[in-house]
């Protein structure tokens, strides 16, 4: 199938998944703290499974170490960006939290830019997309927990440092280790099993997601919520799409300073992907630490069509 097929059934899947779990709450009173338990196991068993099946055998350079290192350091710049004017702006410490994990991670995919990468750089730029995204098996865990547990109502108060150490020892952390584990196998020249593909394991897997993911979203859409968040969207939206393109062409300015800069097809894909929006797995998170998860869907609904709107058609206009 090809990759403009396959998008346009991953839009489908998601608008069909996405009404179906606001209907599934709205007319067959099924609670949304479902919700939590699905994102749960997309986090802890779907996304890792995934990400290790797409890694393991994927041909790694040094020189691509770039991309997923500049993700990881973007992340971290933005996160901590809208931390800082959350202080300001969000009396509450929950929603503080949230701005701060919506705008750590973005939906880096195929569902959204990961497709726009492949509308413009094609199957090449596919590829490096998919290293790009190594990053955020690692931010999830370092940076999106953390924050999470921080801002959590009912985390307990500890140190950034404990927090850190402790999500590297929790279940949670599954997702890392599985992309260690693949990583550390291409190194080794093992040869992952056909059946990856011969049998579509990785494509069902993708799509089984991409379902259950979007139905948890919707489950806990509730449409008033959007207008009550117009401060934290814009906030999110400006920081994501704004201040990740700034934060980007400067990281991308410092590698010129090394032996081995960032340029090419590496250095466009790297540009496009530090303006997206926010990411599924910030949902996710939100959900497993109880940190307004209603909010961080809202917030994310609004951000993805925007993108879809007018970012994807201003990007291929540029490009």
């Amino acid at each position: 199938m090809k990759a403009e097929w396959q998008f346009i059934l991953s839009l489908i899947l998601i608008i069909i998944s996405t009404v179906s779990g606001y209907l599934a709450r709205t007319r067959l009173g099924i609670e949304e703290k479902l919700a939590k338990v699905i994102m749960t196991t997309i986090t802890v068993v779907g996304y890792p499974a995934i990400g290790f099946m797409a890694i393991w055998g994927t041909p790694l350079q040094w020189t691509d170490a770039w991309l997923p290192l500049l993700g990881g350091i973007q992340a971290i710049l933005m996160a901590f960006f809208a931390l800082a004017i959350g202080r300001k702006l969000f009396p509450d410490r929950a929603e503080r939290g949230v701005v701060g994990i919506s705008c750590g991670m973005g939906n880096h995919g195929v569902t959204m830019a990961g497709f726009a990468v492949y509308l413009v750089f094609g199957r090449i730029g596919l590829g490096l997309n998919m290293i790009y995204t190594l990053y955020t098996f690692f931010a999830l865990v370092l940076l999106l927990y953390t924050i999470a547990q921080h801002f959590s109502p009912k985390a307990q108060t500890r140190s950034i440092t404990r927090l850190m150490i402790g999500n590297l020892l929790n279940w949670r952390a599954s997702g890392l280790y599985a992309c260690l584990a693949a990583i550390l196998l291409t190194i080794a020249g093992a040869v992952p099993p056909k059946q990856f593909h011969s049998w579509n394991i990785l494509n069902l897997a993708i799509y089984l997601v991409i379902a259950a993911a979007y139905f948890s979203i919707g489950l806990q859409l509730h449409i008033p919520h959007i207008a009550k968040l117009k401060r934290a969207i814009i906030c999110v939206i400006g920081i994501r799409q704004g201040i990740g393109l700034l934060i980007g062409l400067s990281l991308a300015g410092l590698t010129m300073c090394s032996p081995w800069p960032l340029q090419g097809l590496s250095l466009k894909v790297f540009l496009l992907q530090s303006s997206v929006p926010m990411g599924v797995l910030c949902v996710a998170v939100a959900n497993m630490f109880g940190l307004k998860p209603r909010e961080a869907s809202a917030i994310f609904v609004v951000s993805s069509i925007l993108y879809l709107a007018i970012g994807m058609p201003l990007i291929l206009w540029i490009f």
